[in-house]
């Protein structure tokens, strides 16, 4: 069961970015798996379906664009430790969770971070620079072996992926 933003009393928050529905699928089981509370980031406007087309909008934007985001960011004191997660843009972080990790007031927290991704892997210098005096765990890259190629997004792509969340979870010691 994923739980909503004020569902528990859990101190561990998932915040993510899918565009996909690939970190979607990486994010609530993570969330399921820590019993963690989950905030989707949703933007203003939005990205196009089609995966050249958002290739495209999002090499306009640039690296450094941050879009509105239009979901409600809950009060982030109750949460000692995020879990942050993106899809790979253009060998960065996706920039809705640009514009959260910008924005947000996360000094003296534990970040680890996870990343979808068809070629660029994991970004995590790109998320310790948006949070100093975080503590930065070591990340998961979750590589979509068809997307690039078949421009397709399909969650079977990512092959087993719950393994690879397991295992990073037990060696970060969840």
């Amino acid at each position: 069961m994923v739980r909503g933003i004020g569902d528990s009393m859990s101190d561990k928050l998932v915040v993510f970015y899918s565009w996909g529905g690939n970190t979607k699928a990486v994010a609530e089981y993570i969330s399921e798996r820590v019993h963690a509370d989950v905030l989707e980031l949703t933007v203003a406007g939005s990205y196009p379906a089609e995966y050249n087309a958002c290739v495209n909008k999002v090499g306009r934007n640039g690296r450094r664009y941050e879009p509105e985001l239009v979901c409600h960011i809950p009060d982030l004191k109750k949460y000692n430790v995020l879990f942050v997660g993106s899809p790979c843009w253009w060998g960065t972080i996706a920039n809705p969770l640009r514009t959260f990790l910008h924005g947000a007031e996360l000094e003296g927290k534990t970040i680890a971070p996870f990343m979808t991704h068809g070629t660029s892997g994991l970004h995590v210098q790109d998320i310790s620079m948006l949070c100093p005096g975080s503590k930065i765990l070591k990340g998961l890259g979750i590589f979509n072996k068809y997307q690039v190629s078949t421009r397709e997004n399909k969650i079977s792509n990512m092959g087993d992926y719950r393994h690879q969340v397991d295992d990073w979870l037990s060696e970060l010691g969840y």
